[in-house]
């Protein structure tokens, strides 16, 4: 069986689906990409049993055929192509991949032995913007946690709650929180959604897309009219994260987001990204101090602040990240009067959130 193809054709799908076929697994198999040559379309998956994951070509053949190819050579072999057309020479078990001068051949598996989908038995079905989920990843990916013994916070918590979808990502000690409204959005019990899974969908969705959520009681399912990526959901209770964001907290701060950011540079030149900052909080103004034992840092801005004068120290990483998550030209900080968590917002959007707690030294 012989097939002309454009470049470009397979190889963005093959870009998508590689990093999964590369995963490792006690299945060798894993290792593969499965092309199916259909008479309507080509479709290639993958798969590393947590996730699985179908991208669609419109690239239609008379007679059909199913190869099962490595996936990381087959994406290496057509990154180093040029832009012309490329012929795949299918035969046996090998595949000769032909392009002007050049040849490969690679040796290919048995189909039959590529594990099939998973079914998901769903219970609601959702439908929001590609651009509403690339959204989510962005803003509360980072937040969640990278500790194996806490299971349960190593993905992202999503809700449907009031024409309103819920996103919360935490490690313990800061939380990020994003809602956003969707049109005719039905109420859906929350899940948790593993991290490798909103990386996958990050690589494959354009902001353009229509995504379709098919959520099931142990997977859900992603689906466009060119993709479907299909994930095990995490299993365990999320924290209740509406308990947890403080309300009232009574001393606020309004501070120029830009030269929030500038001041944190400057300090952590003197410390690591993950160590404490100390921040001081009076008379319109904010202190960052930082120390290690190479030396010491101070930087003051001004801000408009009302409340009691304050001493917090926080992980200075957590104030990069929630400073360059946070949208608009000012940040407002609100502290309780004693030690708990501090809430950051942008000034002219609370529909996203930030918590972390200070830490105590």
């Amino acid at each position: 069986m012989n097939i002309i193809i454009k470049k470009n054709l397979f190889f963005e799908p093959v870009s998508k689906l590689s990093p999964i076929s590369e995963r490792r697994s006690t299945m060798p198999i894993l290792s593969n990409i499965l092309i199916s040559f259909e008479k309507d379309r080509t479709a290639m998956f993958a798969n590393d049993l947590d996730i699985n994951a179908i991208v669609y070509v419109d690239y239609t053949v008379d007679e059909e055929r199913k190869i099962l190819i490595n996936g990381r050579r087959f994406f290496e072999i057509l990154k180093e192509m040029g832009q012309d057309d490329i012929e795949l020479d299918i035969q046996e078990n090998i595949l000769k991949i032909k392009q002007k001068k050049t040849e490969y051949v690679l040796g290919l598996q048995n189909p039959d032995d590529f594990p099939e989908p998973t079914e998901v038995n769903e219970n609601n079905e959702v439908v929001i913007d590609g651009g509403t989920l690339l959204e989510i990843i962005d803003k509360v990916g980072f937040a969640i946690s990278d500790d194996e013994t806490r299971y349960n916070l190593m993905g992202i918590y999503l809700e449907g709650k009031d024409n309103m979808i819920n996103a919360v990502g935490t490690d313990g000690f800061r939380m990020a929180v994003l809602s956003r409204e969707v049109e005719g959005i039905q109420d859906f019990k929350g899940i948790i959604i593993p991290e490798k899974t909103f990386n996958d969908l990050d690589r494959m969705l354009k902001e353009s897309d229509k995504v379709r959520l098919s959520i099931g009681d142990t997977n859900i399912r992603f689906s466009t009219d060119r993709l479907s990526l299909i994930s095990k959901l995490i299993e365990g209770t999320f924290p209740n994260f509406r308990n947890i964001i403080p309300e009232n907290n009574p001393n606020i701060a309004v501070i120029g987001r830009e030269i929030f950011l500038k001041s944190l540079k400057k300090v952590s030149a003197i410390i690591d990204r993950s160590e404490p900052v100390n921040i001081s909080l009076y008379n319109n103004l904010m202190e960052l101090n930082a120390e290690s034992d190479i030396g010491s840092a101070k930087e003051v801005i001004e801000i408009d602040y009302k409340g009691l004068d304050m001493v917090m120290n926080f992980n200075i990483r957590f104030l990069f990240d929630m400073a360059n998550h946070t949208d608009g030209e000012y940040i407002v900080m609100k502290s309780p009067d004693t030690h708990g968590a501090v809430l950051f917002v942008g000034r002219d959007d609370e529909s996203y959130k930030n918590i972390i707690m200070p830490v105590r030294i």
